[in-house]
């Protein structure tokens, strides 16, 4: 039995750096399990535990291991990348990408600090935030539609009649959760002893209660994890029970989260091998392949967007292998202007390649949503396109007309599709993005800025049914416009294709969402990037955009006939040495990629 004044755990599933003090104490959970070793963690399959049964439970075995296995005043539970910040006053931001000395002076994690805080009340919890999915602030739900939307509703109504049956004291505080419309997550929250011990027995009572009565054996990975879900709602409900019915005093505490730091890649050497890459291709001969041995690449483009896909229509040339081969496909609803066609034209031809404008009727399309400024009606092209392809094109590569092409497309356009409709790489916002559409944990949500479609499989299918059926059914939670609904359309038969060819924004910056894709691929994509993509609102043609290929966008705008002028061009790369000069954490990351 461990005794001391303070005891929290720091929960953690697998190996990760040590938030540590004498009061702060990481806890793997899980151990039993043999998945990880945590170097440095206490294991919660010593003493009494229920450590074997954290595929339910989640965190909780860990609060089930502190309840049996420690003695102290205060008690309290925190995950990793979900920390309390113990700091006098709320912190200038609250995200971090790694442990270190001032992390800790940041936040507060001092033994001094957290024994004033504890001392300040008898509970401290999160904030409650508005409950709502991402990308939808607007539509803030209660308690209880949320948890039906993210989980299964039969889950909290078993729920309910265990909370009735054996706490009928703390169930009206249950129902006072659920039909309110804020909740703090992760169960975070630092007890005075009394108020812990009664919260632990009664959240370990109805959580083995759960256990007995829900069946998870048919849900996925992520839904069998219902334990730790459930115990949300629980211990939103006991610490307003607490207040209500012993007086407690509960305080809010800043919480502060951790990120996916930037994979440890220089921005110069990747923009350097990227220009050698393009400057050491070599132009085979094409032979007489014919038509089957074409290279379909299509782009939905309008007016405004003609110069920047002109740079990716110039990049696919200038690093393919045989650009002949290369046949573009611009699906546009007529607003490419006579002038910038024949431009494009001469600029594809004189490069070796050839062009084709599909002229698009989108009137069908028009009540389609557009959920933000620099998205236009083009970016729906891609489900009708193939009504308009030619009855030659049975294949084809999309990009969007942000990209910039660095290993030929060759390469993409040999990855067999394996009988999918479509093929796309994990997108950077991925594990949220899929969760608010309620899909499949298995299928791993793809950006649609990059694909490879079967075109032919799209001439079989039913296509404008099944985007009106989608609409109707999960209408208020597509804000990714088309993306979001390839995604829905093609769960699970889907063509994972490397993070590399469609390598975004976020790999070459910290990234506050949860991607679908893993830290490896990230440094992998970010390493050796086979097509840029510049997601988000800041493009390399604007001032303050400083993504370390934006000097290779210009290589090839300057080559274009919508080059930029040479007050421009000196302009720009003033404020870009400025603003990069100026953000410290960037000098910090460059450092620290010399010293590795």
């Amino acid at each position: 039995m461990i005794s001391t004044k303070i005891f929290i755990s720091v929960v953690y599933f697998k190996p990760a750096p040590l938030v540590k003090t004498a009061y702060l104490n990481p806890i793997q959970a899980g151990r039993a399990l043999g998945r990880f070793h945590v170097e440095g963690a206490i294991g919660d399959d010593t003493g009494k535990n229920n450590s074997h049964d954290n595929l339910f439970w989640s965190e909780l075995t860990a609060l089930y291991w502190m309840r049996h296995n420690v003695e102290a005043e205060y008690y309290g539970q925190m995950h990793y990348r979900r920390l309390l910040a113990f700091a006098g006053k709320k912190p200038r931001g609250l995200s971090f990408e790694e442990i270190s000395d001032e992390t800790y002076e940041k936040y507060g994690w001092r033994d001094d600090l957290i024994e004033k805080a504890c001392e300040s009340a008898d509970i401290l919890t999160p904030p409650a935030r508005p409950l709502y999915l991402p990308g939808l602030p607007d539509l803030v739900m209660t308690a209880s539609d949320f948890f039906a939307h993210q989980h299964h509703a039969r889950d909290m109504a078993v729920l309910e009649d265990i909370v009735k049956e054996r706490a009928p004291h703390i169930y009206p505080y249950l129902v006072q959760i659920l039909t309110g419309r804020k909740l703090f997550f992760n169960s975070i929250s630092v007890m005075r002893r009394p108020f812990f011990l009664e919260y632990a027995d009664f959240l370990i009572d109805m959580l083995e209660a759960a256990q007995q009565r829900i069946d998870v054996s048919g849900y996925d990975s992520y839904q069998s994890r219902l334990g730790g879900f459930l115990a949300e709602y629980l211990t939103c409900a006991y610490v307003a029970y607490a207040k209500s019915v012993h007086g407690a005093r509960a305080r809010e505490l800043p919480l502060t989260w951790g990120i996916r730091p930037r994979p440890p890649v220089s921005p110069q050497q990747v923009l350097l091998e990227a220009r050698q890459k393009r400057d050491r291709t070599r132009v085979a001969d094409r032979g007489d392949g014919g038509a089957d041995d074409d290279i379909n690449v299509a782009l939905a483009v309008d007016d405004y967007y003609l110069p920047h896909a002109a740079v990716t229509m110039l990049s696919a040339l200038k690093t393919s292998t045989t650009p002949s081969r290369l046949r573009f496909l611009v699906l546009n609803g007529h607003t490419i202007s006579a002038g910038n066609r024949e431009r494009l034209e001469g600029l594809v031809k004189g490069a070796g390649g050839r062009i084709d404008f599909i002229d698009i009727d989108d009137r069908d399309l028009r009540w389609l949503p557009l959920n933000r400024d620099y998205i236009s009606i083009a970016t729906y092209y891609r489900l009708v396109m193939h009504h308009y392809l030619p009855p030659d094109v049975e294949k084809v590569i999309y990009l969007d007309a942000d990209t910039v092409v660095i290993e030929p497309v060759e390469k993409l356009w040999a990855i067999d599709l394996e009988g999918h409709p479509v093929a796309g790489a994990p997108d950077d916002a991925g594990l949220p993005q899929a969760r608010r559409l309620r899909l499949d944990a298995a299928h791993r949500y793809f950006n649609a800025g990059v694909m490879v479609f079967d075109v032919a499989r799209f001439r079989e299918m039913p296509l404008a049914e099944a985007i009106l059926e989608i609409f109707r059914r999960q209408g208020p939670y597509i804000i990714s416009q088309d993306q979001d609904i390839l995604n829905i359309l093609f769960c699970n038969d889907t063509k994972e294709l490397p993070l590399a060819w469609n390598a975004g924004t976020r790999i070459y910056r910290s990234n506050a969402l949860e991607p679908a894709y893993s830290e490896k691929e990230a440094f992998e994509a970010a390493r050796f990037p086979a097509i840029v993509h510049f997601m988000d609102a800041k493009k390399p043609w604007h001032t303050k955009c400083t993504h370390p290929f934006t000097e290779l966008y210009w290589d090839y705008r300057n080559q274009t006939p919508w080059a930029e002028s040479a007050g421009h061009r000196a302009k720009r790369r003033l404020i870009q040495r400025v603003r990069r000069w100026l953000r410290a954490p960037d000098r910090r990351f460059e450092k620290r990629i010399k010293s590795s």
